[in-house]
């Protein structure tokens, strides 16, 4: 069980109007508040102090409301802290006036503020849970952001985004939110049980994931990809060759052949692109221990995560000035149009930006046709159009505007587009089943 740390002492500063609040945990669980969601604390950011527990400023007059949610294995118990009498059993709720503040500060500036501390302990009984790496790229109004980030699926139907690794902003949303996978492969994701609708794809065995904000409400879209976090990853399974996508928020989009040497290199040859560059980079990769990779190649990093088996990358491009978003799926040697046939739910954003949760049909002649079942204009209905596409052995696919792969067990499946005179775009697909 894990230890209370108390990792600094606070107090309120009367010049920035700000009350630092600091947050700790006991046991194993995060904290989470829920009035926009951006604040609280996850287990791994308490237990390495980050300054969004240790400091967690208020400014001015505020009403939040946290709630303890525990990891598995675990259950909230009680919190140790000054909350409001009306606060429910798993939530505190902090009232904030910002002449109390100052107040505060003018009379008591060397008094310390005890942290709000969330106990959990053990339950046998709780839920299962899987947690998994997450590369979401997407754009707040026409400003792209990306993010590499922990999140939490549990068996009772709930997920959330417990810490984040890296990313081109200081915050996210970690409000609960809840999901429940077809038979058929399709995500329904939403924030509660009872409003869920397309969402992304999910394989059968969980351990690919594909999640699609379309919700304009709040100004923000997102595309992510999540992959189950291991225990023991390493650099030798990243190794072969591989067709990948990568599209950019500069206006570039890319599909290209990379061999990796399993040792943390490789070479990349660009086949398609959408503006000018180079045609050919060397690759240095890193594979940590729970799966989280980074990709470099011409100037350009990618951070995500690999499949157990190696064959599947996928990634966001984080940096201040471009960001991204790219997958690489490993190449076969018995593929054709016929065992490739199908429908597929696809994950699609452009750096229009749009996204949407489209449904692929691929029939045994090569011809295509694909609607959308959920976009960001606001959940139109609509065909994008019909297609053809030519599956090589490879796994390698052409379409008569784009290229694309598919995974060596077919399950996973992209396209990127690179014609000029369209938006760079990027969708992954999860086979139907």
């Amino acid at each position: 069980m894990n230890t209370i740390r108390i990792l600094f002492i606070f107090g309120c500063a009367l010049v920035l109007a700000a009350c630092k609040q600091p947050l700790a945990i006991e046991g194993e669980g995060d904290i989470v508040e829920l009035t926009i969601g951006e604040r609280g604390c996850a287990l791994e950011e308490f237990e390495a102090g980050w300054s969004r527990c240790t400091s967690n400023d208020v400014v001015g007059s505020e009403t939040l409301r946290y709630r303890g949610l525990p990891r598995p294995g675990w259950k909230f118990s009680h919190w140790d802290g000054n909350c409001a009498r009306e606060s429910p059993a798993q939530d505190c709720l902090k009232k904030y006036d910002k002449a109390w503040v100052q107040w505060w500060d003018d009379n008591y500036p060397d008094e310390e503020i005890a942290p709000l501390t969330a106990i959990f302990v053990p339950d046998s009984d709780a839920p299962a849970a899987v947690s998994y790496i997450t590369s979401r790229f997407g754009a707040v109004g026409r400003v792209g952001f990306a993010a590499l980030l922990d999140a939490m699926f549990s068996a009772n139907g709930s997920y959330r985004f417990t810490s984040q690794q890296a990313a081109t902003r200081n915050y996210f949303d970690r409000t609960p939110a809840s999901f429940q996978r077809q038979k058929t492969s399709l995500l329904l994701t939403g924030p509660d049980a009872g409003a869920l609708v397309p969402g992304g794809g999910a394989t059968a065995a969980g351990d690919f994931l594909t999640l699609v904000d379309t919700d304009t409400g709040d100004g923000e879209v997102s595309v992510a990809y999540l992959m189950p976090e291991q225990s023991r990853a390493g650099q030798g399974a990243f190794n072969g060759t591989y067709f990948c996508g990568h599209i950019l928020s500069n206006g570039q989009s890319l599909f290209s052949r990379a061999s990796m040497d399993g040792k943390g290199g490789g070479t990349l040859v660009v086949l398609n692109k959408r503006l000018t560059g180079a045609n050919q980079a060397s690759v240095s990769y890193k594979v940590s221990d729970d799966g989280t990779t980074t990709f470099d190649y011409a100037g350009a990093r990618l951070a995500g995560s690999l499949s157990a088996d190696g064959s599947v990358f996928t990634a966001t491009q984080i940096s201040p000035a471009v960001q991204g978003a790219g997958i690489c799926l490993r190449t076969s040697g018995n593929k054709m149009v016929a065992n490739v046939a199908g429908s597929y739910f696809g994950a699609w954003i452009s750096t229009q930006p749009v996204t949407g949760v489209t449904e692929l049909m691929l029939d045994t002649r090569g011809q295509t046709a694909e609607t959308v079942l959920r976009d960001s204009a606001g959940g139109r209905n609509y065909a994008i159009g019909q297609n053809f596409m030519l599956v090589k052995s490879t796994g390698q696919i052409e379409t008569r505007d784009a290229d694309g792969a598919v995974s060596p067990d077919g399950r996973i499946m992209f396209i990127v587009q690179t014609d000029p005179n369209k938006y760079p775009t990027l969708i992954v697909y999860v086979r139907r089943t």
